[in-house]
């Protein structure tokens, strides 16, 4: 319905414009004249939520800070293979729009992603008949040749009997197997060989060179701003723990999903550097905002920008809000460069969020940057100084701690001394604490001078005997040592008490969190899998997962 819409609004437009279409070299303004932007893309750059369109899309916001008019052609739900028929179906009007502007924006990539996850997904499903994967009144004869998320959803049983989430937690095997498809399905899609799709590669991003050299056809000028697509599934450890609970069944899918999703958005990332042409935003990292690589502990801030976490990630919105909108349009003037103290859209949308404390401080950096200073206010204060002068000096000493504090306090027209002294003896630390402070009180002058000396001892910890991944201790990570950290895990998860010893919870715990889980095991299986098909030299596991 909202294509035929759009047909008809371009039609009308067409019309409307047929009598004063120029020529193509009327058509085409100089560089230097080339004004205004035209967004393309899918439900992102529409402005598309499950709750109706955001207030301002990033188009927008960005048109109001460059003081230019904005032309967005996107379609909700639309893939690569749609953005090249848009393009080739533009009416005279689009292409006029086109071929004089001076910004074409681009969001896309993210629904070839779903539609390919979906799919795999799904075709799984079929596989398992003694199962009730499928919802009731479908089948794998309903299986589209590209499902959208919200079709996957319709027919994929996640939560009924007989479904996904029963499976999983009804074994050991039934985990690792889940575990090992959704690990699958991200090879396929990052890994670009002889046993991998490399469905990003070979098949996204080649139409996004497609469609870059068909804007350039129209507008050889343009400076084409394509935006990486962000990871929607950084749900915040006190959420997962509440709703779903910190060490179920259902928090170790969502753990798996995550960690994969990050590998997958990485790589579509890596890939955009390939396309000739365009200018690269980085939603991904505005939206994750951290400096370090996203984990379970911290897994970035994607959760402030889209409404994710409902309670149930089947009402789940991976579509950016207002405020991803707002840290999208800040990115895109960012690289655009033609920054200014702005008092306008960008500021007033930034003004009336009613949580503007809690953005992510990355993201919260890049907006300051764009919208420089804020308007000026005329204030007249008066300024006291105080003037604080401290020393400070540390000494390591092996048994006895003494503190020693005196304190002399002199005011006019009374006088007042007071002189303490506290020792303390402590073994097996030592610190040695001095303390003198004199304050004279006069009308404008506050002089405090202090001395410290502190003691510390530190304990070298000691070097765990087993390897980081060889749970079993054969000196060999692989998927032996990932089903040994399944099962563990499933103890735990069941009555609480695992078998691990401490040396093995510590080599099982690849990611450093503090727990031995699904994730994990996952891990261990990425790298035995990445040790079985990689000749010559082998990095070790420590270096392989801060990839």
């Amino acid at each position: 319905m909202r294509k035929f819409i759009s047909v008809l609004v371009s039609a009308a437009v067409s019309a409307s414009a047929i009598a004063i279409t120029p020529t193509s070299a009327e058509g085409k303004k100089a560089a230097s004249e080339k004004s205004g932007m035209v967004i393309l893309g899918d439900s992102i750059a529409a402005g598309f939520t499950v709750n109706g369109n955001v207030e301002h899309n990033y188009g927008e916001i960005c048109g109001d800070y460059l003081g230019c008019d904005v032309a967005n052609y996107a379609v909700v739900g639309d893939d690569t293979d749609d953005l090249i028929k848009l393009i080739d179906g533009m009416s005279s009007a689009q292409k006029s729009k086109v071929a004089n502007a001076e910004y074409v924006v681009v969001s896309i990539g993210g629904n070839d992603i779903i539609e390919y996850v979906a799919r795999r997904l799904l075709d799984f499903a079929a596989t398992k008949t003694d199962y009730n994967f499928f919802n009731e009144g479908y089948s794998a004869k309903d299986i589209p040749e590209k499902p959208s998320l919200t079709e996957l959803m319709k027919i994929l049983n996640l939560k009924g009997e007989g479904g996904i989430e029963e499976y999983a937690t009804s074994s050991t095997s039934a985990l690792l197997e889940l575990n090992s498809t959704v690990t699958g399905i991200s090879a396929d899609l990052c890994y670009n060989d002889e046993k991998h799709d490399g469905y990003i590669a070979n098949n996204i991003i080649p139409n996004v060179k497609n469609a870059t050299a068909k804007i350039k056809a129209i507008n050889p000028d343009a400076k084409i701003i394509v935006q990486n697509i962000y990871q929607p599934f950084q749900f915040q450890p006190d959420y997962v723990a509440k709703v779903y609970g910190k060490n179920s069944s259902k928090a170790s899918i969502i753990n798996v999903i995550r960690f994969q999703l990050e590998k997958v958005m990485k790589t579509y990332d890596t890939e955009l550097n390939t396309v000739e042409g365009i200018d690269k935003v980085d939603v991904k990292a505005e939206f994750t905002s951290l400096d370090e690589t996203p984990s379970i502990s911290s897994p970035g801030h994607a959760s402030y920008f889209i409404d994710v976490q409902t309670g149930r990630i089947i009402t789940a919105d991976v579509h950016p809000n207002q405020k991803g909108h707002l840290a999208i349009a800040a990115a895109i003037l960012e690289k655009i460069g033609d920054l200014h103290d702005d008092n306008g859209l960008l500021r007033k949308v930034y003004n009336g969020l009613d949580d503007k404390e809690k953005y992510p401080e990355i993201a919260l950096k890049t907006y300051k940057k764009v919208a420089g200073k804020e308007p000026v206010v005329t204030t007249t204060s008066t300024t006291t100084t105080t003037t604080t002068t401290s020393t400070t000096t540390t000494t390591k000493k092996p048994t006895t701690t003494t503190t020693t504090s005196t304190t002399t306090t002199t005011k006019k027209p009374t006088t007042t001394t007071t002189t303490s002294t506290t020792t303390t003896t402590k073994k097996p630390t030592t610190t040695t604490t001095t303390s003198a402070t004199t304050t004279t009180k006069k009308p404008t002058t506050t002089t405090t001078t202090s001395v410290t000396t502190t003691a510390v001892t530190t304990t070298q910890p000691q070097k765990p005997t087993l390897a980081l991944g060889d749970v079993n201790g054969d000196n060999h990570v692989d998927s032996v040592d990932a089903s040994q950290v399944l099962k563990e895990y499933a103890a735990q998860s069941t009555n609480g008490n695992g078998s691990f010893t401490d040396e093995q919870k510590t080599a099982g715990d690849i990611d450093k969190n503090g727990m031995v889980d699904s994730v994990d095991a996952s891990k261990i299986l990425a790298y035995y899998a990445y040790v079985s098909n990689t000749p010559g030299d082998i990095k070790p596991i420590e270096e392989f997962v801060k990839k």
